[in-house]
């Protein structure tokens, strides 16, 4: 599938990561081979989660989700965040959140 979507793109672009020094050939594919395996088992555990509670609460628990990835991802990179940038995600997260319960309300 990467193939697919990516193209030829992924071969330079691995080897180039190689060649930096920072990771072997095998631990760079052990990684991607890992992430892959770990996002697949992310969408089993949302899918069998989304069956076992309302759509609502899957809908809040997924935009609680975005939150805690953004604060994890400003405080783990130290990335400084500007009133602005703050507004905007914060628009941005409640939007999704109006967006999920509005299509869930619909679907009922």
């Amino acid at each position: 599938m990467m193939l697919a979507v990516e193209g030829t793109a992924f071969i330079p672009a691995f080897k180039a990561a190689v060649a930096s020094g920072a990771f072997t050939t095998k631990s760079l594919a052990t990684l991607i081979g890992l992430s892959g395996c770990s996002y697949y088992l992310y969408n089993e555990v949302a899918f069998l989660a989304l069956g076992k509670v309302n759509p609502v609460t899957h809908a809040v628990g997924n935009t609680i989700k975005r939150v805690v990835i953004i604060v994890a991802s400003v405080v783990a990179f130290k990335t400084p965040m500007s009133t602005g940038s703050i507004i905007g995600s914060s628009i941005a997260i409640a939007g999704t959140l109006l967006y999920s319960l509005a299509m869930n309300s619909v679907k009922k």
